[in-house]
């Protein structure tokens, strides 16, 4: 298991498996250190030591796939690492989505696991993020 903090990085994981179709267990957290860490079967699936709840963001669909930039960019307030995602997604076949998991102030590293995916997401990189950046979409306050 790898610990891959690392400050103003995101990594980013998305699936075009359908949400509905995945198990619960795979999400189901367990809390050490205070209840500020935590694991699960995806983190484990991914050698990752543990990962901090709140630099996690998700989003999708229940039904169906949307556009990746859509997905990635409701839940992050920066385009700094937009277009990066974006070659990623598109050498990947993975524009569209059923949902997507961002792991912020983390720099997940294939060389280090040599896990690219499992049954449900597949890893499409880790990118510079600037939170000061100007968001993608406007966001209503």
């Amino acid at each position: 298991m790898f610990d891959f903090s690392k400050k103003n990085k995101v990594s980013v994981w998305a699936s075009q498996h359908p949400y509905a179709d995945i198990p619960d267990e795979y999400f189901e957290e367990t809390f050490s250190r205070n209840n500020t860490r935590a694991t699960n079967l995806w983190s484990n699936n991914f050698k990752l030591k543990f990962f901090l709840p709140d630099n996690m963001e998700t989003n999708g669909s229940l039904d169906g796939l949307v556009d990746i930039r859509q997905a990635a960019g409701e839940c992050s307030f920066s385009e700094s690492y937009m277009p990066q995602l974006m070659s990623k997604a598109r050498k990947n076949k993975m524009e569209q989505v059923s949902w997507i998991v961002l792991l912020f102030e983390c720099e997940y590293s294939l060389r280090q696991t040599n896990i690219s995916k499992d049954e449900y997401l597949t890893f499409l990189g880790a990118f510079d993020y600037d939170s000061d950046a100007p968001s993608l979409f406007e966001v209503e306050g």
